[in-house]
């Protein structure tokens, strides 16, 4: 990586250039990184191979669609996406009854009501640059390709910042692009049926715990519908493995919580962890401070869904003067937007 016109600052998040742009992240994954130890040149002896291998970093990354369902294609190029809303309007059921031997003719009309919802549509891009004498240095260092790395940054800087976004948004506007962590009409269980991380419960805690987190839910949802997918902070989930009690060591807290659940919900639920439900890593989104926060929902399109209007583009690069180079890059994206609010719910740690 080369640096012009600024300087490298190193904390315990990676290396960050900094210059009068702002801050541009390096994130790096294998420990800080300093000055010295990038750009192509570096000595060697007549003793010394160069392998063949470059190793690259690597991130967290999950595949959200395993969390939300994503759908590809809708509204390519506009600036939203409206989803309309039908509710039933009817009187009780009751009042169809009528009196044969007065020869009573009422019927009571039933009407719809028609709803929306509104999902804005972010547009994305992205460029690189290089010069032919930066490629000459980077063939001269045998076994690197300067460009389709650049290329490939790119390509990374998206799938992350979707992947971030799906789960808590855009933090500048969070209002019309939320993330599943963070929608604004979901209930939010505050410590009452998860007053501790369920790996640090005691048998009767986490009894208890199991007996209620599944009737919360179902209440919630004005008792329609029980959910088929669980979100835990990964330090819990990560904890789960621990015995239930002393008594029963051959059975984890993550056997009986899927077998409690599957039953509850008579389909299998999917329990399924995630690093941004901690408070650490989601501070400043869910609150000031983050939470630990779990989630019981229905993992259905018709219940919430993000939108990829336009996928990851790479335009193929242009030059005006055949030295210095640039490629864009540009996609859309939605937030996570919950078109069925009461079939959501989060539970945080007190």
């Amino acid at each position: 990586m080369k640096v012009q016109n600024g300087t490298l600052a190193v904390n315990r998040n990676g290396v960050h250039l900094l210059n009068g742009n702002g801050v541009t992240t390096l994130c790096n994954s294998s420990g800080d990184v300093s000055q010295a130890l990038t750009g192509y040149q570096y000595t060697i002896q007549t003793t010394t191979q160069i392998m063949a291998q470059v190793i690259k970093q690597k991130f967290y990354e999950v595949p959200f669609a395993d969390y939300i369902p994503v759908a590809v294609g809708n509204g390519a190029g506009l600036e939203s996406i409206r989803t309309n809303l039908e509710y039933i309007v009817a009187g009780d059921f009751s009042n169809g009854y009528i009196n044969n031997a007065s020869g009573d003719s009422r019927t009571p009309t039933v009407d719809i009501a028609i709803g929306n919802k509104n999902a804005v549509i972010k547009t994305w891009r992205g460029a690189y640059k290089y010069t032919v004498i930066e490629t000459m240095k980077a063939a001269a260092a045998i076994n690197y390709d300067a460009v389709s790395g650049k290329m490939g940054a790119l390509k990374k800087i998206w799938d992350l910042g979707i992947q971030k976004m799906a789960f808590l948004g855009e933090l500048s506007d969070l209002s019309n692009v939320p993330g599943l962590l963070n929608n604004s009409d979901i209930t939010i269980d505050a410590g009452v049926t998860i007053p501790k991380a369920i790996s640090n419960m005691d048998p009767t805690e986490f009894s208890t715990f199991v007996s209620l987190w599944v009737a919360a839910y179902f209440a919630n949802s004005n008792r329609t519908v029980r959910p088929n997918t669980a979100v835990l902070p990964m330090y819990d989930f990560l904890g789960l493995q621990n015995p239930v009690s002393p008594t029963y060591p051959m059975i984890t807290k993550m056997d009986y919580l899927q077998n409690a659940l599957d039953k509850a919900c008579q389909a299998k639920v999917e329990i399924i962890p995630s690093a941004y439900a901690e408070k650490a890593v989601n501070a400043g989104y869910t609150s000031t401070l983050g939470n630990d926060r779990y989630v019981l929902y229905r993992k259905e399109a018709e219940t919430l869904r993000l939108d990829i209007p336009i996928d990851f583009t790479l335009l193929a690069p242009g030059t005006q003067n055949n030295f210095d180079w640039s490629g864009i890059a540009y996609g859309q994206h939605t937030g996570c937007v919950v078109y069925r609010p009461r079939e959501v719910m989060y539970f945080d740690l007190p």
